[in-house]
């Protein structure tokens, strides 16, 4: 090939920038001829095909009409924000798409190395490959982690109802259906576990902003997060076990109470009395969960085996777990998980955690955020046992899940640990074992070993026997207790428990405020559907709902955005067929701004419901802490 097309190679080389493409620039770079292709071009710069030596099948049977032809097909979808498609072809029809500036993501994926080769010398897609609109992915190298982190783009995660995996043209469709199939079952399995993972209940949301605000006292008489990382930062290279309650923890049970003094351990709050009966110490136990029930985890009492144990609550738990901590004389400092509402907050000396939706995913976030590079995993089953069993013996709350196995029977398997054979699991647990999964992938300085010799495999982590592991990384007894953590200065308590009580307080101002807004917009729309008498156009109405939409998303309002994440978000993934629709003539414009005005009211009614219930929770939930600063005179 010439110089022009060598160094249009190399500029598009150069725009795949970030870790994904390290694999895929360096298969590119490697190619010094072409084994199983060939190309031919014309003198129409449109006009060009591309043709398999095996047989000389080309990929296109006339590339300058069947161009015409899907670019006038595809003004069907002038509005849409992304597409997925599979093959490459020649590249000019994803250059022509890019054109329209509505396409936010285009990606594209391609089976072939030598096609990207070929079609990166003689098309520029420089700008749009660095800018992120154009995604070329070589398909074999596709997995769960890289599908959940493309449909987790903004562009794509609120407007999945759009999604279908287009295949570029008839060449493909035969020869790797195989490879089309997979990716299909790769993407929708991450479209399904980012809808789940954004809920449908505003209220448990609701709950959790209540009880974090609730516990704010509590959160600044107790130990900073970053007391926590600045004193116990893994300086000494110990390893850390993180301990679960699956069916396969209990064979685990005897090597870790004999290495017990030689790894700092991290245990799931339902496996702390698991623990406790076998004479095992951990060095910390989690909590993430906001309902009353899991509090149950620590409705016990034992004595001076809780000396020297730190209990790390999410700081949404429920008052009850702090009841029974405090009942005896536990140890225990509150960490806030990441959200709009805490961020809005002055806590960042206090958090965040948020990586994960397990109280095991929050003990392996802890245990990476204070550095160790072992992080050892038992009792991670994420799947049922042969038996039919869901956790380990001993765990606190078996008879909530009678009959979860029939359930779940055939609906839900996975491969086994070990990659032998599959394994019954469940919903949440799937969604369970792909935050693992990403995990592993997201770090790139500490090892996460699989220890658990059970249950389903996650992939990225090493799967090692736990003797292996305790032999190999467990070689001598660490310093216990772990060094003192101090509790803030009387002057810090009062400094944060002041600030916060000002934003919570100005939350609930802003709250008010922005309801009033959002009820005089709602009537407007009711006169308009069911009154003739209406003064505001269509425009004029959707113009406001535009402006509510607009506030939601500015930095000072994201605090309100919190509890409404799930609803607009599901909102969005609902009117996103509607907001696409192309406008022909005024009927058409007409007609959708109806439908887009119609669409809106319940989500307006609901809006209106969920703020003005979190504003009376928030009022009642400062009670506490206004209290404390009105004995201190700082109000």
């Amino acid at each position: 090939m010439d110089k022009a097309k060598v160094d249009l190679f190399k500029k598009n080389l150069d725009a795949l920038v970030g870790s994904n493409y390290i694999e895929l620039k360096k298969k590119l770079q490697n190619i010094k001829e072409l084994k199983k292709f060939n190309y031919f071009l014309k003198k129409d710069p449109l006009d060009i095909n591309i043709t398999r030596k095996s047989d000389l099948k080309t990929i296109f049977k006339n590339p300058k009409e069947e161009l015409e032809d899907k670019i006038k097909a595809f003004k069907e979808f002038a509005r849409y924000p992304f597409f997925f498609f599979y093959g490459l072809g020649n590249g000019i029809f994803f250059k022509a798409l890019l054109q329209n500036d509505l396409h936010k993501r285009i990606v594209v994926f391609e089976a072939e190395l030598e096609i990207i080769y070929l079609v990166f010398h003689w098309i520029d897609f420089d700008l749009e490959l660095r800018q992120g609109r154009f995604i070329i992915m070589h398909s074999k190298e596709m997995d769960y982690v890289k599908a959940d982190v493309l449909c987790s783009l903004p562009q794509i995660s609120i407007s999945f109802k759009l999604y279908d995996l287009k295949i570029t043209c008839e060449f493909y469709e035969k020869y790797y259906k195989e490879d089309i199939e997979r990716i299909n079952d790769l993407l929708m399995k991450a479209i399904t576990n980012i809808t789940l993972r954004q809920g449908n209940d505003p209220k448990d949301t609701m709950i959790g902003i209540e009880q974090a605000v609730y516990n704010l006292p509590k959160v600044f008489t107790h130990p900073s997060y970053d007391e926590l990382k600045q004193k116990r930062s893994n300086k000494n290279k110990a390893s850390a076990i993180i301990v679960g309650t699956g069916p396969s923890l209990t064979k685990q049970l005897p090597l870790l109470k004999e290495y017990q003094d030689k790894a700092v351990i991290f245990c799931a709050d339902s496996a702390y009395s698991i623990l406790v009966k076998q004479g095992i110490k951990p060095d910390y136990v989690c909590m993430l969960e906001r309902d009353e029930i899991v509090s149950e985890c620590f409705n016990n009492d034992f004595g001076d085996f809780d000396k020297d144990i730190l209990f790390i609550l999410a700081s949404l738990v429920s008052k009850k777990t702090i009841d029974y901590l405090e009942k005896n004389h536990r140890k225990y400092m509150l960490v806030a998980r990441a959200s709009t509402y805490t961020n809005y907050l002055d806590l960042s000396s206090f958090g965040y955690i948020g990586g994960g939706m397990s109280v095991s995913h929050m003990a392996c976030e802890l245990a990476l955020k204070l550095g160790f590079k072992n992080i050892i995993l038992i009792g991670q089953d994420l799947a049922y046992a042969k038996d039919g069993s869901h956790h380990s013996k001993g765990f606190i709350h078996d008879d909530y899940h009678i009959g979860d196995y029939e359930r779940d029977f055939n609906r839900y398997t996975t491969m086994a640990y070990g990659g032998q054979g599959i394994v019954q699991s469940s919903q949440v647990w799937i969604l369970f074992k792909q935050i693992f999964e990403n995990f592993c992938a997201a770090n790139s300085y500490a090892k996460i070993y699989n220890c658990t010799e059970g249950g389903a495999r996650i992939e990225g982590s090493i799967e090692k026997p736990f003797k292996e592991a305790c032999k190999e990384f467990l070689t001598k007894e660490l310093k216990k207790p772990l060094v003192k953590l101090k509790n803030p200065s009387k002057e810090q308590r009062n400094h944060l428990m002041l600030e916060n009580y000002k934003r919570v307080k100005k939350s609930i101002t802003m709250g008010e405020n922005f309801l009033k807004h959002c009820k005089k917009i709602d009537r407007r729309i009711k006169k308009f559907i069911y009154s003739s008498k209406s003064r505001y156009s269509l425009d004029e109405l959707v113009d406001e709902l535009d402006l509510i939409k607009e506030k939601l998303n500015r930095k000072k309002y994201t605090h309100l955005s919190n509890v409404l994440s799930s609803l607009l978000y599901h909102h969005n993934l609902l009117s996103s067929k509607l907001y696409v629709q192309n406008i022909n003539n005024e009927s058409d414009k007409q007609n959708k701004l109806l439908a887009w005005v119609y669409s809106h009211e319940s989500w307006l009614e609901d809006i209106i419901d969920i703020l003005g219930v979190q504003n009376q929770r928030l009022k009642q939930a400062i009670i506490p802490l206004q209290d404390i600063l009105e004995k201190k005179n700082l109000i």
